[in-house]
């Protein structure tokens, strides 16, 4: 016998929760009966799905969602996912059962196809793609769903070749203004991003010759207030001098590794310029004891808000590439041992692990980058990622060649000189002191 979305019915079923293992003594209100033949054979507690639900909770706390629903067409798809709470998955049930029944036979006629069945139809051949060479990530595939999520509650139910530039223009401006669900406005940044999303949904439609035209190829994102792109700007800039990141990396230096083994080797590679990702996903078979270099060929993303992260490739194939971290950083090399050491000599397995082994999660990775950055006096900066910034600007004022630091970012020198290298106002001071000289009367 089985209960909640297949999991196996335990002996003690009628003693103890069938799903978590709660005790349940003699408590009935809130509990589910399991039933087989007409008889109960089980309880469930308040806090787990009930035998009804295609919801399972899995040994590590999530609920697994795992459903098959006849749509209005006739077919049948199968609906999966991971959810932190249970009234998350509860939710996700009730919308894809609603999503379903609307649901039309579009296959053979084109002109009915909604733009929501477009992009569920383009994010399930982008999930094919998830894990397999030359794909896309996990957490990709997350960023898609979100940002198309605000624009799919006021286009979805539109037929898809009825679309004008002017309608995503003005579901653009909507969400700019008024906000989309619970009224939360969105970004120039968010709406950037989820027009790009839907660009490649109408481009789907066009290669699969379900449309004739792309709207969204021709509609533009609202732009921002001189004002507005004026902060926003300054803000996501932020960037340390050489001086500042030498005495963020001296601090964590003294700091003692019983507690965070991990903190002084993962601070010094970010310090090298690596993406979170690559140093969260970096293995010790990819490092090089001797010389302290260490060879980027994975990433480790968090999977969409939950807590649980992936292995996967590294985000493009640029960012394949040896770093020579004990050269950037003198010292690194010797850190690298002495957490080897600590970690009982593994041949292989994550670096980056806390004092139980446990790979360190991205998100509290960040967040002690942060009260790092409070401790050692320098300023915190916007996001850890901007720590690559100040290494592209420190080694372009030192003359080193674009290419060259792109290289060492993992990224192709269009990328590495639209993106990271700084414009702001310290900059034009330096600049400004540089100007003084060359025009300084004689």
């Amino acid at each position: 016998m089985s209960t909640g979305n297949r999991k196996a019915l335990p002996d003690n079923a009628m003693k103890a929760c069938a799903s978590c293992g709660a005790a349940r003594g003699t408590k009935t209100k809130g509990w589910a009966n399991v039933t087989r033949a007409g008889a109960v054979v089980g309880f469930t507690c308040p806090e787990c799905p009930t035998d009804e639900e295609p919801i399972r909770l899995e040994a590590s706390g999530r609920f697994l969602v795992e459903t098959w629903v006849r749509r209005q067409d006739g077919t049948r798809k199968k609906y999966k996912g991971r959810f932190a709470e249970l009234s998350d998955a509860r939710e996700w049930v009730v919308e894809v059962r609603e999503d379903a029944a609307k649901v039309t036979a579009y296959d053979n006629d084109p002109r009915k196809l909604t733009v929501r069945q477009l992009a569920d139809r383009w994010l399930a051949k982008r999930e094919a793609e998830v894990g397999t060479p030359g794909g896309i990530r996990a957490c990709s595939l997350n960023g898609y769903r979100s940002s198309l999520s605000s624009l799919l509650d006021l286009l979805g139910d539109r037929r898809a070749r009825e679309v004008t530039p002017d309608d995503v223009e003005a579901a653009l401006l909507t969400l700019a203004s008024v906000g989309g669900k619970r009224g939360r406005k969105l970004s120039h940044r968010s709406l950037v991003y989820a027009l790009g999303a839907l660009r490649q949904v109408f481009a789907y439609g066009l290669r699969s010759k379900w449309l004739k035209s792309s709207p969204a190829a021709e509609a533009k994102a609202p732009g921002q207030s001189h004002a507005n792109s004026t902060a926003a700007n300054v803000k996501a800039l932020k960037r340390w001098t050489p001086a500042q990141l030498m005495a963020f990396r001296a601090y964590v230096d003294t700091l003692p590794l019983a507690a965070e083994p991990w903190l002084r080797v993962g601070m010094r590679l970010t310090l090298c310029g690596l993406r979170r990702s690559e140093v969260l996903g970096l293995d010790w078979s990819n490092v090089d004891m001797k010389t302290g270099a260490v060879r980027i060929v994975a990433s480790r993303t968090k999977d969409g808000r939950s807590n649980t992260s992936t292995i996967n490739e590294p985000k493009t194939e640029n960012s394949r590439r040896t770093v020579q971290a004990e050269t950037i950083h003198p010292g690194t090399a010797a850190a690298l041992r002495t957490l080897w050491l600590a970690q009982g000599r593994p041949e292989a397995g994550l670096v980056i692990r806390d004092a139980a082994e446990d790979p360190v999660q991205p998100d509290a990775y960040s967040r002690r980058f942060v009260t790092l950055c409070e401790a050692a006096g320098v300023p915190a900066l916007t996001r850890i990622h901007n720590t690559r910034h100040s290494l592209a600007s420190a080694l372009k004022e030192a003359g080193v060649p674009d290419n060259q630091a792109a290289a060492l970012l993992g990224h192709d020198v269009a990328t590495y000189t639209r993106f990271y290298l700084v414009v702001d106002d310290d900059g034009a001071a330096v600049a400004a002191q540089v100007a003084g000289r060359l025009f300084a009367v004689v």
